[in-house]
């Protein structure tokens, strides 16, 4: 398929001119700063290898006046002037993502919201509302009600302000590709608790009409029968298409000609909420619908932690990059009072890299630029936490200072993008490699989600689920330490599963729904690989007697209890036995990704190393071997193109640690090194065919294109890092 030249979506990937276009993006808040800076900040941004900026747009800065005087400003008025940051964008030659919301959170007071919509000042709006009757705050002030009349009129009213103010600046005329609407759901609550919302009076009424006569979960208690399993699937259905419904209706207000996007989180860290963490994995399967085709194109924003350090951290990361196919549009590279790790950019690279691994169609340095000089609107009241959060500059660690000068992590981006710009191609059109598929099963996720709530020795053993928790996550964990590569698929669909697209894990409990039994038997009696994970179902979703995928795969199906023997052993194990599938671990101390392509001889190989000591990566591509040094915490991207180095990217520093080791690439015959510790990207051109063709003997270069067709850029500590290129035959 290629579109024209307008921009669009297209299997999460932006198309811009009849071409896939990977996302080289940085954020510059520009609400945030004083406006005699947007230039020179621009032009540093461009410097870095930026090719695209968004910026939130927050409505309660461009919203002034009061009452009959209220009015939106866009144009004129110092850092509110939009209209002139779209105009400076497109004079330095570069892209532009609005982020209207309208809910931004971005720090800002009431999450960009005006004060005027909240419940707490206006009584007579309809405040979000939890299952336990609980108001869902943000800072001082009640959120409203997604659903609230009086809000959706408001919230419309804004964005379709907004798309009209950005038509002139659309693609091609103008720089602006794509608007992100909403931020993480209405409110951030993609990784929330299913009854963290909403329980209001319009919510009520929705899911009424959504599921009429079924009464929606509360915290009372749950009924010992299939009411309570209607009851919590519904909501769970319920509170993932009032989510995509209410996502699509504000896209609706932009404008139909405007390429729109929404984004979602990570899974919930166990520290945010501990007495609800037993059923946060299951919650953010659920009211993300991961791995299903979406309406709206989705990115993901990565707060997770620490990844090279924290394997929770390295779980929630992947299970996000892999949920659905988008751009990572929040890595965060400035803004140490979230993370004082990603000051060293050993440490975003790594995330961005594993992002990109795992499939992300684009990335997004949060935030590019240091800013300061926001009004006392924008102000947060600090009544708690690091008061780094709310004081100027804003990205104390961005990549570029306040006075648009480098910051300490500008080499190491201006190395980076060199690469993702030139294998943007590649990255457009890759995918991660095909691997073991995961089933998502909704209506597990819907009962697990409460698994926090439940007391199962009390009458719920028979719709008991083996919670995302307990199988999800431990298989994972497992592919990532045995370098497995692994997809995520819902089960429940139109079309069906398909037994050429690879072997399939699936969970069961005693329960499973009638219709998904007859197609998981279906599958396997056409060939499919299945292991289950638990036990076979013998009960249909009324937890009345229906053993049909029992029945049909008896003795021709791998079941493993998940109890006695490892999730991670289990499936290694049915792996090895099935000779037909050719999935398997390839063992190391590294963590190792694939993305393809049409092409089977053209494959990125991402390594990754955890450790905090050197390593050697080694691999094989076909018959060719593939090694690469990596210094602890580091990370790699090797480009095999028919058998020769196509490409490479090499973190060779660890600023965290004062760490680092030369570059040392091998593929097959050809070697690229250098004679110091550096960060590297080396990219063969155009007219030097890594099938062969002529040429002279590679030499020692700092930058440039060398003999062997290679451009190279590199960032060391000290002095200039010379590069010796593979001989070219």
């Amino acid at each position: 398929m290629s579109p024209g030249r307008r921009p669009s979506f297209v299997d999460g990937t932006l198309w811009l001119d009849g071409r896939p276009r990977f996302l080289i993006a940085g954020e510059y808040p520009y609400y945030r700063d004083h406006h005699g800076r947007w230039a020179a900040k621009l032009g540093a941004m461009r410097d870095a290898g930026i090719e695209v900026v968004t910026c939130y747009v927050p409505w309660r800065h461009h919203e002034v006046g009061r009452g009959g005087d209220r009015r939106l400003c866009f144009a004129g008025d110092g850092n509110r002037d939009l209209v002139g940051f779209l105009e400076l964008i497109a004079a330095t030659g570069l892209l532009a993502v609005l982020k209207p919301g309208p809910f931004v959170h971005a720090e800002l007071p009431f999450g960009g919201l005006p004060d005027r919509i909240s419940p707490t000042l206006d009584p007579g709006r309809h405040a979000a509302r939890s299952a336990d009757g609980r108001l869902l705050p943000y800072q001082q002030f009640v959120l409203p009600s997604a659903l609230d009349p009086a809000y959706l009129a408001d919230a419309t009213g804004w964005l379709r302000a907004v798309g009209l103010l950005l038509r002139p600046f659309l693609h091609p005329r103008g720089p602006v590709v794509a608007v992100q609407i909403g931020n993480e759901g209405n409110y951030g609550e993609t990784s929330l608790p299913l009854d963290a919302l909403d329980y209001s009076q319009p919510g009520a009424q929705a899911f009424a009409r959504f599921a009429p006569g079924v009464a929606a979960p509360t915290l009372a208690g749950f009924p010992c029968s299939a009411n309570g399993v209607i009851s919590l699937a519904s909501w769970a259905s319920w509170s993932a298409e009032v989510l995509a419904t209410g996502m699509a209706a504000l896209a609706d207000a932009v404008g139909p000609d405007v390429p729109v996007f929404t984004t979602y989180s990570p899974p919930a860290r166990t520290d945010r909420d501990p007495g609800r963490a037993a059923g946060r994995y299951d919650a953010w399967l659920a009211r993300n619908r991961v791995g299903a085709v979406t309406e709206l194109p989705r990115a993901y924003t990565s707060w997770t932690g620490n990844v090279i350090s924290d394997d929770e951290a390295l779980v929630n990361y992947v299970l996000a990059a892999k949920g659905g196919r988008g751009p990572n549009i929040e890595e965060n590279w400035g803004l140490s009072w979230a993370d004082s790790s990603c000051a060293f950019p050993v440490v975003p690279i790594h995330h961005t890299l594993l992002g990109v691994a795992c499939g992300a169609t684009g990335v997004a340095v949060y935030p590019a630029c240091a800013t300061a000089g926001w009004g006392e609107h924008l102000a947060v009241a600090q009544t708690a936490g690091d008061p780094g959060q709310f004081e100027p500059p804003y990205g104390d660690a961005a990549p570029i200072l306040l006075d648009a000068r480098p910051g300490a992590a500008f080499a190491a981006v201006r190395v980076l993008t060199h690469f993702l710009a030139g294998r943007q191609h590649e990255l457009a059109v890759s995918r991660p490699e095909s691997g073991v598929r995961w089933g998502v099963h909704p209506t597990y996720a819907a009962v697990g989600a409460w698994d926090w709530a439940m007391n199962f020795a009390a009458g719920h053993g028979d719709w008991r689920v083996p919670s995302a928790e307990r199988t999800l996550v431990p298989f994972v964990a497992h592919c990532l330490r045995r370098n497995l590569p692994f997809q995520l698929e819902e089960l429940t669909g139109r079309a069906a599963l398909d037994p050429a697209a690879g072997p399939l894990v699936a969970a069961s409990g005693r329960f499973m729904e009638r219709a998904l039994q007859q197609r998981l038997a279906r599958f396997a009696e056409h060939g499919g690989s299945l292991l289950v994970i638990g036990e076979l179902p013998t009960l249909d979703e009324d937890l009345r007697p229906c053993a049909e995928l029992a029945d049909a795969v008896a003795g021709r199906v791998r079941v493993a209890s998940g109890d006695g023997q490892p999730i991670g052993a289990a499936v290694e194990e049915w792996l090895n036995e099935s000779c037909d599938v050719p999935v398997r671990a390839r063992p190391g101390a590294w963590l190792e990704l694939r993305r393809t392509t049409a092409d089977p001889q053209d494959v990125l190989v991402f390594l990754f190393n955890r450790t905090g000591e050197p390593l050697r990566a080694r691999s094989a591509c076909g018959e060719h071997v593939v090694t690469a040094d990596l210094v602890g915490g580091g990370c790699a991207v090797v480009q095999v193109s028919h058998g020769r180095l196509g490409a490479c990217y090499v973190k060779g520093l660890n600023e965290q640690t004062g760490d680092g080791v030369p570059v040392r690439v091998r593929v097959g015959g050809d070697v690229l090194s250098t004679d110091r510790p550096c960060d590297l990207s080396a990219l063969r051109g155009p007219g030097s065919d890594p099938r062969g063709g002529g040429g002279e003997r590679g030499e020692d270069l700092a930058a440039g294109r060398g003999p062997g067709g290679f451009e190279v850029r590199t960032a060391a500590v000290r002095g200039e890092a010379r590069v010796v290129l593979p001989e070219v035959p």
